[in-house]
């Protein structure tokens, strides 16, 4: 291909598929630093001499901080720019998880965790924020479709290369690993979105109205906030109590091995990428009916003390898990009559609950291990069945896939003027 060929190829490049790109690995570098640590919380606890229960901080304490930053960040987004908040945040989520990776007291460690927590909840409020205003409809749908699949991404690979690696050269090793990877993918991925909003055919869009015909009632905006937090408490903790379950009799697996069955959550993307056909045909409160439904059955088989049996349930699980969260999501941003506090909500609750999930779940494993932790996983699911039928069986917007304004619009919570002049260097 002659230089002329390649200067061709990148000028009828669709807008959409490089800032697709650019936000696929902003979400995989946030979702690294995430979850670097939560395979190694067996060695971790035996080196700072600490139970399960207070293991857990390692990565509740990120999500506690994700928490409590996301309307502070979302605030600070918008008034310093999205993408410019994005690039300070991961970086200062590279060099949090060497701190985590360095760290030579148990607190300065959770100290950490909690700063990765902000900066992690600069990006969560800023990313899908940012395609929407950069990439217009209606393929934002696709850029931000790629932005969930870096995400998933991401939690995999923070989660198996710190295990495999930890299992040669310990848990320190396998945290600065990660870090490398979380390091290329902020690099390439900042690049790609200072490359799209450099781009003279992005276009510039248009405000929508403020109001939002879809609005739901707000008591179904509530019950999607407390769906995303049930399932998260269950999905969080259940992942985080099995890699000790693993390291016991009759497993007695290796740190590696263990990190591995966190490829499990590859059923969730694939069931995540078919939700909007399950939503078309069932509805939001079927879809997440359906989803807790598949996901209990996964839950009884774990409780089955064979290596198949455990796969077989978190692969259920994953996926049945993945649909109640897409589906939940997805129907706070259409139903919302400001999608972007929708959206922040949501995620307040989402990891509240992934805080909650991995100390409660923690602390039924210490007394009375996996049966008890089943149980308990089973009850958050049944409790997010019941808040289920608070929704409506159809939305005003209809029940497909997230819908977005108007061609040429932005969300009435969007940036003052012109989206991308926050970003413009």
């Amino acid at each position: 291909m002659t230089v002329q060929d390649r200067a061709r190829s990148v000028a009828t490049e669709p807008p959409w598929r490089t800032a697709g790109a650019g936000v696929l690995l902003v979400g995989l570098a946030a979702m690294s630093v995430l979850y670097a640590p939560q395979a190694l919380l067996a060695p971790i606890a035996a080196e700072f001499s600490r139970s399960a229960f207070e293991a857990n901080l390692a990565v509740s304490a990120t999500t506690a901080g994700i928490a409590v930053g996301v309307f502070p960040m979302a605030w600070i987004a918008m008034r310093v720019g999205r993408r410019r908040s994005m690039t300070a945040a991961l970086v200062a989520g590279v060099l949090l998880t060497a701190t985590t990776a360095l760290a030579d007291s148990w607190w300065m460690l959770v100290a950490a965790r909690v700063g990765a927590g902000l900066a992690i909840a600069t990006v969560l409020v800023s990313a899908q924020a940012w395609v929407g205003a950069a990439v217009a409809h209606p393929v934002s749908r696709r850029a931000a479709g790629l932005y969930v699949a870096g995400t998933t991404a991401g939690g995999m690979a923070g989660r198996i290369v710190s295990g495999v690696v930890a299992e040669q050269w310990g848990w320190r090793a396998g945290v600065l690993v990660v870090d490398v990877v979380v390091v290329v993918a902020t690099i390439a991925g900042v690049a790609l979105l200072l490359r799209h909003d450099r781009r003279p055919d992005r276009g510039v869009l248009r405000r929508a109205p403020s109001t939002r015909a879809g609005s739901a009632p707000r008591i179904a905006r509530v019950a999607l906030v407390a769906i995303g937090g049930l399932g998260t408490t269950m999905f969080v903790g259940v992942f985080n109590a099995v890699t000790f379950r693993m390291l016991e009799p009759p497993f007695e697996l290796g740190v590696a091995a263990t990190s591995t069955l966190f490829l499990c959550y590859a059923a969730g993307t694939w069931s995540s990428a078919r939700t909007g056909r399950i939503v078309e045909r069932l509805g939001a409160r079927g879809a997440v009916l359906a989803g807790t439904a598949v996901a209990a059955i996964g839950i009884a088989v774990t409780v089955v003390d064979h290596l198949a049996a455990v796969v077989a349930g978190l692969l259920l699980l994953a996926a049945g898990f993945f649909v109640v969260h897409t589906t939940a999501s997805s129907t706070i941003a259409v139903v919302s009559p400001r999608p972007t506090i929708g959206s922040a909500w949501y995620t307040l609750g989402y990891y509240a609950g992934a805080s909650v999930g991995a100390l409660a779940l923690g602390a039924a494993w210490d007394a009375g291990r996996w049966l008890a932790v089943a149980t308990a996983a089973l009850a958050l699911l049944s409790a997010s069945a019941i808040v289920a039928l608070a929704l409506p069986a159809r939305t005003a917007d209809g029940d497909d896939a997230p819908t977005s304004p108007d061609p040429g619009t932005v969300p009435d919570d969007a940036d003052e003027t012109d989206p991308h002049r926050e970003d413009t260097p």
